[in-house]
């Protein structure tokens, strides 16, 4: 089936004499300009066979348990349907042996943390160099767990949100206007404003709709 729009590409009928002796990959992103850049990158190693790609988690859980990859490359954020981080339980229910390698825009621990706490075995971001890609998924592959030294290494501030900014992100997340916060919690819009710059720069986002998705792939929400 063609690879545009959400549909499923596999590499071929699986050939198992042509990947005998590598280890195999399952790509799930939905920009196709990743999946295609990330394809051309493993399959130029020798031990390395992309078996197939999605664009979606759905999609992906369809096809994982006949393809029998040995890493699934994830992407954290998907634009519609499952997210990464929730479909990592999916693919592990359909396929146990596979082992994910979350991929993310976001360098912040905190997603590295929910990635792992949710069954992940790896995560790279994807402004990382070809190289970093290959040895990730070999090091995943392998058993180990792989995060990119530049995120370990890394000083951020706690994520941790006060009780107060947990309402005003509910009530965000709920449709509340800045105005209707500040009557609801008896506070001026100000202050309504104060918290959600607060809740910005803890998240690291900007916006509405990114501080509530990325809230919710962190387990806030």
């Amino acid at each position: 089936m063609s690879v545009y729009g959400t549909m499923i590409r596999k590499t071929s009928e699986p050939n198992e004499r042509a990947n005998e002796g590598k280890l195999t990959v399952l790509l799930c992103d939905d920009h196709l300009l990743f999946r295609e850049g990330a394809r051309r990158i493993l399959d130029d190693n020798k031990d390395l066979a992309v078996v197939g790609d999605v664009a979606s988690i759905e999609d992906a859980a369809e096809i994982v348990g006949t393809l029998a990859p040995d890493v699934i490359v994830v992407d954290i954020s998907l634009g519609s349907g499952i997210n990464g981080i929730d479909g990592i339980e999916l693919l592990k229910a359909r396929y146990p042996e596979g082992k994910i390698l979350m991929v993310s825009m976001h360098h912040e621990r905190s997603f590295v943390l929910t990635a792992i706490a949710h069954g992940a075995s790896g995560y790279i971001t994807k402004d990382a160099a070809a190289v970093e890609l290959s040895l990730a998924v070999r090091e995943v592959a392998s058993g180990k767990q792989y995060i990119p030294r530049s995120i370990t290494e890394r000083n951020e501030p706690s994520t941790q949100l006060t009780s107060r900014e947990r309402e005003v992100l509910e009530l965000l997340a709920a449709g509340h206007t800045n105005s209707e916060i500040a009557t609801c919690l008896f506070l001026s819009i100000r202050t309504v404003e104060s918290y959600r710059f607060q809740l910005n720069q803890k998240l690291d986002v900007n916006g509405r709709a990114e501080l509530i998705r990325v809230a919710k792939i962190q387990g806030i929400l």
